[in-house]
């Protein structure tokens, strides 16, 4: 029976101060960029994988005391999530899912990829790191069993794009999700390919820097580990849009050229089968018939207010994706309710009427 090694990677901060000291010559100095991502390998050498090509993340991260996050907010969770999102692109058939969180140790053998701050790696002091995901893995297949990553409870976060911040005496003001996007990495088999001599742009060096985000080599690699299917299938998600903003009662619509089946996957947690081969003619020049269209109703409000990620998968293979912001009343549907409203649009005056049937406003009358 192959043994499970317990294995720990970790983002140091002495390593930040550094980068933050040499930013100022890597523009003029720093060599050519090239493609040199590394995996993770058990102590046999044999690389890390997921053997479904997917992994449930047990966030536990909770949200700020003190209000919202300044981005992908509110919660701490929801950064997580859109972390785990940057490493989903067409070219990979890797996921991340989300489900509704449980309570669990970081610090035992669970099965669970939990995510979680803490004042210790698990009685440990964190030193000079900042985060650390300490992983399970098959030695002999390079399986992964579990990963658990642990962020230092003892120093103070928030959410920020863009280079990397100090106060005013020069302290690191930390940035979470680009942390998490780094950790997320080594959940999914990636390890630094700056501790092994490569000198590239990548969210998986150890050294954290001015990139906030997945870069192509750390693209590349996920690629890599989990190849998608192929050139992904012919078709656009078009509502939601990808940065809108949406609510009450509405369509998720589109058309793919060819599938036996049309899913929808709202936020990893969330899968529904939309109805497809509606007669989509504006199509036709494109995949050389009509009957392309998928739809499907929803009451925005039931996934909840804030910040989703819709995912349209053609037998199995994504082709749209869009993450946007719904906004509720605090209910799931709003009865009982009538107004009307004048604004001003384009030069107009419009005429707005509460449309329970619709749980949103619509146009009456133009003047």
């Amino acid at each position: 029976m192959p043994s499970n090694t317990r294995k720990a990677a970790v983002i140091m901060m002495n390593q930040i101060i550094a980068v933050l000291l040499l930013v100022s010559f890597s523009v003029t100095l720093a060599p050519v960029p090239g493609v040199a991502f590394v995996r993770e390998t058990a102590n046999g050498g044999a690389p890390a994988f997921w053997p479904d090509a997917q992994t449930p993340l047990n966030l536990q991260l909770g949200c700020p005391p003190n209000g919202s996050l300044p981005v992908w907010g509110p919660c701490w969770d929801d950064a997580a999530k859109d972390a785990a999102q940057r490493w989903q692109p067409s070219s990979t058939r890797f996921r991340f899912l989300t489900p509704s969180p449980v309570s669990a140790s970081p610090c035992g053998t669970d099965g669970r990829q939990t995510l979680v701050f803490q004042p210790t790696f698990c009685g440990a002091a964190f030193g000079g790191a900042v985060a650390v995901t300490a992983y399970f893995i098959n030695s002999t297949t390079g399986e992964l069993v579990e990963t658990d990553t642990l962020f230092d409870a003892n120093r103070s976060w928030t959410t920020y794009d863009g280079p990397v911040r100090t106060d005013g005496a020069g302290t690191v003001i930390y940035d979470f999700h680009r942390v998490a996007i780094h950790e997320l990495g080594h959940v999914l088999g990636l390890d630094h390919p700056d501790d092994f001599g490569q000198t590239v742009s990548a969210i998986m060096n150890r050294r954290v820097s001015n990139t906030d985000t997945t870069q192509a080599d750390d693209l590349a690699g996920v690629s890599a580990i989990y190849p998608g299917a192929g050139t992904p299938p012919l078709g656009i998600l078009e509502n939601p849009k990808p940065s809108s903003f949406t609510s009450g009662i509405g369509t998720i619509s589109g058309w793919v050229c060819s599938a036996t089946r049309v899913d929808l996957q709202v936020d990893g947690t969330i899968t529904v089968q939309a109805p497809y081969g509606s007669l989509r003619h504006d199509t036709q020049g494109v995949c050389g018939d009509a009957n392309n269209g998928f739809g499907y109703l929803v009451n925005w409000s039931n996934l909840g207010p804030g910040q989703h990620t819709l995912v349209a998968l053609a037998d199995g293979v994504e082709f749209g994706r869009a993450t946007f912001t719904i906004s509720t009343f605090g209910v799931p549907f709003v009865t009982g309710a009538n107004g009307t409203f004048v604004v001003p649009f384009n030069g107009r005056n419009v005429t707005l009427d509460w449309q329970e049937s619709l749980q949103n406003f619509a146009i009456r009358g133009i003047q």
